[in-house]
């Protein structure tokens, strides 16, 4: 539903665990660090802990992921433990090529075995058993001795147990002692603190498309913070209510006073774990330590893949683009404001600065000069006599001949001077 309305191209919240939203917290970081580490040292046993909705089965996907883009082949993913040891056992035969495969369990394990011993290039197979808390202690036991199986001083099976933090108080039992001594290093995924939270939220309404919308004000993700107490599953599931009630209610931006209204709505679908998430974060209980976790894997690259460059300063790339036109976005309002007298001001501090060259050079306007300017008076024009402003009245011409003395006499030409 509120995919349309916001405009987004993926579900940004989505439960399911996606190697493409991997997102590297601090805790992640070191963590799979830790796994690399423990893979390049060749230990045969590495265990990694974190309480449930932290990530721990997106890690193993993208060391799958990881291992088989590098050509990694013989490693083996066991999302549920319902298989048992037989089952296990199938899966790596399988992967090693053996067929046909044989029913029996200790038949099944020697045949492994041999292919081990068969091959030249002595290559390790790598076994990452998720939920590993629920396997039973009869075949934990029977892992520990698959793991201490080698030749020419050569040990080819490396395993990588993921868990819940309840899978170390089992490997103290008196029947694994033997195997918790074998394991060398442990990790504890711990928590998302504030910082981690806030760009864990941005990141994931990256990669699902959006662009500014919707989004969240710091007093909403301190809200999530303290309901959520950083497990990204719950994080996951109070965001996306939030986002459904905003979308709902036309809101671009999601207020505090939703996240009170998207608890109520997701406590009434919590599992019985993520309620006991709750119930440790309520009473405070310390979410676990890392166990001799060695310096030097600081050192580690961590593969492209994984350092996802939008996973860094998520925050700020978070920018408003486009919005839905139902959404009232007044904050881009005032954005286009802001950038319309922006544009007005660099246009007149380049008319101002052109004008000042303009001037320097060709001295057209003496008025923005700093020099004297002399100026020299225009000589009075002359008046012609003909030039009179209120010219006379023109008098019209009198053709009346005015009779002269001489033609008043009689015999004398009118043409013929007088004598003095």
């Amino acid at each position: 539903m509120y995919r349309t309305f916001y405009h987004l191209t993926a579900d940004p919240f989505n439960p399911h665990p996606a190697t493409d939203t991997f997102f590297i917290s601090s805790t992640h970081k070191e963590a799979w660090y830790y796994l690399l580490f423990g893979i390049d040292t060749q230990e045969p046993f590495l265990v990694l802990t974190g309480e449930y909705g932290m990530g721990k089965t997106l890690l193993c996907l993208q060391l799958l992921k990881m291992s088989k883009e590098k050509g990694i082949h013989r490693i083996e993913y066991i999302p549920t433990t319902n298989e048992g040891y037989g089952g296990i056992l199938r899966r790596i035969a399988t992967n090693m090529g053996i067929s046909p495969l044989p029913e029996n369990e200790e038949i099944l394990q020697d045949m492994i075995h041999d292919r081990f011993r068969a091959e030249k290039d002595k290559s390790r197979f790598y076994l990452i058993i998720d939920d590993a808390h629920e396997l039973d202690i009869t075949t934990l036991s029977k892992l520990k001795y698959l793991s201490t199986f080698s030749y020419d001083e050569f040990f080819p099976m490396v395993i990588v147990f993921v868990a819940h933090p309840s899978f170390l108080q089992d490997l103290k039992t008196s029947a694994l002692s033997s195997l918790n001594q074998r394991i060398k290093r442990r990790y504890h995924l711990s928590r998302f603190n504030l910082e981690d939270t806030k760009n864990y939220i941005y990141y994931r309404l990256l990669k699902s498309g959006a662009t500014g919308i919707p989004s969240f004000s710091d007093e909403t993700i301190q809200k999530i913070f303290e309901y959520s107490g950083g497990v990204p599953r719950l994080i996951n599931n109070i965001c996306d209510t939030c986002l459904l009630i905003g979308a709902s209610n036309h809101m671009a931006s999601i207020p505090p006073t939703v996240v009170e209204d998207a608890k109520k709505l997701v406590e009434g679908s919590l599992t019985d774990s993520e309620v006991q998430a709750l119930k440790d974060r309520d009473s405070g209980a310390a979410p676990g330590n890392i166990m001799d976790f060695p310096e030097d894997t600081q050192t580690a690259d961590i593969p492209a893949q994984v350092n996802d460059y939008s996973n860094r300063m998520v925050i700020d790339e978070y920018e408003q683009d486009t919005a839905p036109p139902e959404v009232y976005t007044p904050r881009k309002k005032y954005k286009n404001i802001v950038s319309i007298l922006l544009v007005v001001i660099l246009v007149i501090a380049i008319i101002a600065v052109l004008s000042q060259i303009f001037i320097k050079d060709n001295d057209m306007f003496p008025f923005s000069s700093s020099k004297k300017v002399t100026t020299t008076e225009r000589p009075p024009v002359a008046v012609e006599k003909n030039d009179v402003k209120n010219p006379a009245p023109i008098v019209e011409k009198n053709d009346t001949r005015i009779p002269v003395l001489r033609d008043e006499l009689p015999g004398t030409p009118s043409d013929v001077p007088l004598k003095k």
